[in-house]
Order: structure tokens, then sequence, then C-alpha cells
């Protein structure tokens, strides 16, 4: 009986040796479509979140998208076609990048990337970032979901390249609402205010949180903070109804 049932497990990892995760990724989005929409769809299924972006985007005009935390390109796909900006993503996880490619291989404004995300920046900042020197650009910060949490490096990696960053980290604690959820992996680990504290005291950022109730917001209920260190960027996001400026 046992063997029945490591059967399938064995399948999937004799397919992950012989025709790569990359690859068996691409086949998932056929076999599974029930995956393509995980927690209602972009943004965790939050539609004043998806709101949120959209206010960005009039209030900051970026002049592209950086994503790190792909995963199966859900708030990608979101992001690309309501903007219709350049959108570089990264996706530490093979099968995922290979299921989202195939999501989004019609998607001319998006470029995938496999691997670690604060490898990525750097080499975003060396590469193509350099053109958009001088620039807003928006940053969708969702690659926490290991042990390894890259936030704080990213944070580092961003702001000290990009003055006119605008960042959105995902599944963060919202202070004033414990309604939203957030992630916490232990000690050190939890993305809070005290988690950004050195980057904040760094590079003088300034918060923004939802000001939307969770109450009032659907989907998985996930909080959020905006980040910003340009005078010019923290006066474009202080006006929308959207965020709460946190005291300084």
């Amino acid at each position: 009986m046992r063997a029945n049932r490591d059967l399938p497990k064995i399948v999937t990892k004799y397919l992950d040796v012989i025709i790569g995760p990359v690859l068996l990724g691409a086949i998932d989005y056929f076999r599974f479509p029930e995956r393509r929409d995980p927690w209602g769809g972009a943004f965790n299924g939050q539609y004043k979140r998806r709101e949120l972006f959209l206010s960005l985007i009039l209030a900051c005009r970026p002049a592209a998208i950086i994503e790190t935390g792909t995963h199966v390109g859900a708030s990608t796909e979101f992001m690309a076609e309501v903007s219709k900006l350049p959108v570089y993503s990264v996706e530490a996880d093979a099968r995922c990048i290979g299921f989202a490619k195939m999501r989004l291989r019609k998607r001319r404004n998006v470029q995938l990337f496999l691997g670690d995300s604060r490898a990525f920046l750097r080499n975003f900042t060396a590469g193509d970032g350099a053109k958009y020197l001088g620039r807003p650009l928006l940053f969708y910060l969702d690659a926490h979901w290991r042990k390894d949490l890259p936030l704080s490096e990213e944070l580092e990696i961003i702001f000290s390249s990009f003055l006119q960053a605008i960042v959105m980290i995902d599944d963060f604690h919202v202070p004033h609402d414990s309604g939203y959820g957030y992630d916490d992996y232990g000690a050190g680990k939890t993305l809070n205010r005290e988690y950004i504290a050195p980057q904040v005291k760094r590079f003088q950022i300034v918060e923004f949180y939802p000001i939307t109730p969770s109450s009032a917001e659907s989907g998985g209920r996930r909080g959020c903070v905006l980040l910003a260190r340009d005078p010019g960027i923290i006066d474009a996001l202080s006006p929308v109804p959207l965020l709460r400026k946190w005291p300084t």
C-alpha cells in the first residue's frame, strides 16, 4: 500500500530529472488550471490592493516595474496588463518559473528570470537598470516565502542604487490594523516595522500603509507597506487616498 502512495512522488521526481523543472512547470500550466489564480488572482485576490497599485502608477509614473517572487505569475500578469510598462520579474523556483513563462508567453513587456532575488537585483542595477537611472521605478517585493529571507538585502540594493524607487512589500504587518495577515518566520524574521527599521534609518525612508480597513478588503487580506526616500516621490504618494503616511 505504501508503494502505491509513494508512486506519484516517484513519477514526479523521475519527470523532474528527465525533462527538467522548467518544462515540467510549463506542463503544469495546462494540467492544473486551478493553480493559475491562487488566493483569488493578482495581489492575493485583493481588489483594494489592485486599486492601490493603479493609484501608484498614476501618481508616480514609474518607468518600469521590478518584481521579486514571480510564483505563478498572477500579479505579474496583472501589473503588465494594466500598466503597459516593462516588467522584470525573478523567481527562485524553477518549476514556478516554467508555469509563469507559459502563462506570460504572449506578454511582450514581461521578462522573467530564474534565480535568487538579491543576485537578480544586483545584475539589474548593473544592466537594464542603468537605462532607468534618474527615473521612478516601482519595486514589488514578494520573494519572502522561504527560510532564507532576502528582504533586508533587497531593500539595501534598491535604495543604494535607485533614489526614486517606490517599494511595495507584500505580506507586511500593518501597525494600525491587526486584521491584515503578514509573514512571521521566527525571531528577527517577522515582516514588520522592526525588521525594516535599520534600512529606514539608514536611507531616511518614509513608510506608507493601506488606509482601507482589512474588513473592507477582499481575498487573502494580506498587509503591505509602501517605502520611498525621494522627496518628489514622497510628495506624490502623500495625497493618494488609499495610503496613510506613517508619522516620522
